[in-house]
């Protein structure tokens, strides 16, 4: 058994890669050839790196690595989880794994306990937050259900406020209305990655669901795909890093009794791969 703590990967490609420096430094006679060998692929030597650079990883070669990797029971279903939530083709079927790796991670977490992840794993905590702050609104979820875009139920919304209440995200004030207890939120230290990709994921399928829908309360949306140079395109970079500082201000030195619930988002994707001079 390996003795890197496989707990502490969310990418299966980089416990690879980990593993197998691990390995070699421990036995400079593991091989890479010795490896396929063990995967049942004696005549290559490029599956083993292909699958750590991105190539999709089967069902059966799972568990040929589970036995490669000498996983006890326990390891091999959370390799199993990380691996489907990895390859994960859609918000959903993402969703469902990362359930799934979070089960199934045996390692103690210090920062982020489980109503936190709790927290982030849903979109409409933090959107019933925000909308308790612009009225009063009481103990009746369905009335705050109907509010909210798109429409919630009413268990729903007594579930988020229950979850905020223990959190103490929210408070009842003197005449007996939850109110947030803070301007605004940040990701606390040691959230996980995968934890905010995945409620990203569900802010742009928000996103997503308001461009289509023909009754959506009206909404700005613009995007643009540009080429610049590696210098502009940082300088825009620290450009949204710093109207996103600006909103957070904003936000905070709001004078005025909230009245709106906004979703905002920023993007700069790349849609080139990185020029070899920019990767080395």
């Amino acid at each position: 058994m390996s003795s890197l703590n496989l707990y502490a990967y969310n990418d299966f490609r980089r416990y690879l890669a980990d593993w197998l420096a691990a390995r070699k430094a421990e036995d400079p006679r593991f091989t890479g050839a010795e490896v396929h060998r063990r995967l049942g692929l004696p005549n290559t030597r490029s599956f083993y790196p292909d699958i750590v650079a991105g190539r999709t990883l089967t069902t059966t070669f799972v568990e040929r690595f589970v036995i490669l990797l000498d996983l006890d029971r326990d390891q091999a279903r959370y390799f199993r989880a990380l691996v489907r939530y990895n390859q994960a083709e859609s918000p959903e079927e993402r969703e469902l794994a990362f359930e799934q790796v979070v089960t199934f991670n045996r390692t103690p977490r210090t920062f982020l306990n489980e109503c936190q992840m709790s927290f982030y794993k849903d979109w409409r905590h933090g959107a019933i937050r925000a909308f308790l702050d612009t009225g009063d609104y009481g103990d009746d979820p369905a009335s705050i259900a109907k509010e909210i875009v798109p429409r919630l139920t009413p268990g729903q919304v007594k579930e988020s406020i229950q979850l905020l209440a223990e959190l103490a995200l929210i408070a009842k004030n003197d005449a007996g209305f939850w109110k947030p207890t803070e301007t605004s939120l940040t990701t606390p230290e040691g959230t996980r990655d995968d934890l905010i990709v995945s409620l990203q994921l569900q802010h742009l399928e928000l996103a997503q669901k308001s461009l289509l829908a023909k009754d959506a309360p009206e909404r700005l949306v613009a995007t643009n795909v540009v080429s610049v140079s590696k210098t502009v395109a940082l300088q825009i970079e620290q450009r949204l890093e710093k109207a996103r500082s600006e909103i957070r201000s904003m936000v905070h030195k709001d004078t005025e009794p909230p009245t709106e619930v906004c979703l905002i988002h920023t993007s700069l994707i790349p849609l080139k791969k990185p020029s070899k001079e920019h990767s080395r």
